[in-house]
């Protein structure tokens, strides 16, 4: 009987996610998954001095981006808790642990994606959510020892894509441009809506362009017509030969006013009225992110967008409704100091960033095979 369980088991683990829900018929409501001895309750307040700690919820020391302790070479899976003041980081192992949703999904490595992009340039390009991840890439980066030096090549490579830094409405300095041993290099540009230069920059630069907006859409007719003049801009017959993926715009966790019970997530709907305190609350999809039904609805087949490849990230977010900041007030830098509510940002979690990462080179892989292999698979 024991070895059937096993079997079953392994069976369970080994099997493929559902496809994402789309409709009523599936979703249902998301509960708590994780084990009770997981701290990630959204009160107390989170600990600036103490670098961004809440339990098992890291923030980090700076503004979205974790504490470097854990992109260190050196710090093992076991490695006891750092004190930092009155403030205290789990173990890798414990947050592995703890990520009870992205624990037995496939994950990758940094390694496999330098492999992957050898002597090529990844530009992830968006807004915070999309920095998060370019955070985590540098993390993987460092504590996988695959970050070369800067030289003078890399910086002249670096001044050569200035228009990059210098377009749009929102002129910001490069997000640190790393090298990978490899000979992969990696960017982020910070964008929130469609603007047109920064497209052509993204463009000019990219061997690999891995982008969203969505978020600070809300108007869904404006977000469709951005969407497919982005798209017919970056797909035009003269522009150059390079990867094109569009990340799903990921899930938030406000809680609403719905009197049902019932919330989409979004931060426009946040009933402030009966959350002073800031509750980051389960949502029940029924397909209302607006955001990636227009995405869905406008690559369809792949016939009108066959460039444009969906890279996919809501489903991976929607059951993270206790991975928020939450209650994030009094932050060191005195924005929004006794008002933070962040129901958008996600706590730092291995897991969950190594399973989103190995999505994203499935996706690569896929979009550069031969096309009779698509026809095998």
């Amino acid at each position: 009987m024991a070895l059937v369980e096993a079997d079953l088991l392994a069976a369970d683990i080994l099997a493929p996610p559902p496809p994402p829900c789309t409709s009523i018929s599936c979703t249902d409501r998301l509960r708590v998954l994780e084990p009770p001895w997981v701290n990630l309750s959204s009160q107390p307040r989170i600990n600036w001095k103490a670098g961004g700690v809440r339990g098992d919820c890291i923030v980090g020391e700076d503004e979205y981006i974790f504490n470097t302790f854990y992109c260190s070479p050196d710090v093992g899976e076991t490695s006891p808790l750092a004190v930092l003041g009155d403030g205290r980081r789990p173990s890798l192992q414990r947050l592995r642990r703890a990520d009870v949703h992205t624990e037995h999904l496939p994950q990758a490595s940094f390694a496999e994606l330098a492999a992957l992009l050898r002597n090529r340039t990844l530009l992830i390009m968006g807004d915070s959510v999309m920095e998060q991840f370019y955070n985590a890439l540098q993390c993987m980066m460092r504590r996988e020892r695959q970050e070369a030096p800067l030289d003078d090549e890399f910086r002249e490579f670096i001044r050569a894509n200035a228009p990059l830094w210098k377009m749009g409405k929102r002129k910001m300095p490069p997000k640190l441009p790393q090298r990978a041993w490899s000979g992969m290099r990696m960017l982020f540009g910070r964008t929130v809506t469609f603007q047109r230069e920064d497209v052509a920059a993204a463009a000019a630069t990219a061997d690999v362009l891995v982008l969203n907006w969505g978020l600070h859409y809300h108007d869904m007719d404006q977000y469709e017509r951005d969407l497919s003049d982005a798209f017919a801009q970056l797909t035009a017959p003269s522009a150059r030969s390079y990867q094109l993926l569009f990340q799903e715009t990921a899930a938030q966790h406000f809680k609403g006013s719905d009197r049902r019970g019932y919330a989409n997530g979004a931060w426009e709907t946040r009933d402030q009225s009966t959350d002073a305190a800031c509750t980051c609350a389960p949502i029940e999809d029924f397909n209302v992110n607006r955001q990636n039904g227009v995405l869905r609805k406008l690559l369809g087949d792949g016939r009108r967008w066959p460039r444009v490849r969906r890279l996919p990230f809501y489903e991976l977010t929607r059951p993270r409704w206790r991975w928020h900041f939450g209650n994030c007030t009094h932050r060191p830098n005195g924005w929004n100091w006794d008002t933070c509510c962040d129901c958008t940002h996600f706590c730092y979690s291995p897991g969950f960033w190594a399973a989103h990462l190995h999505d994203l080179i499935e996706t690569l892989r896929r979009a550069e095979a031969p096309a009779d292999d698509h026809m095998l698979h």
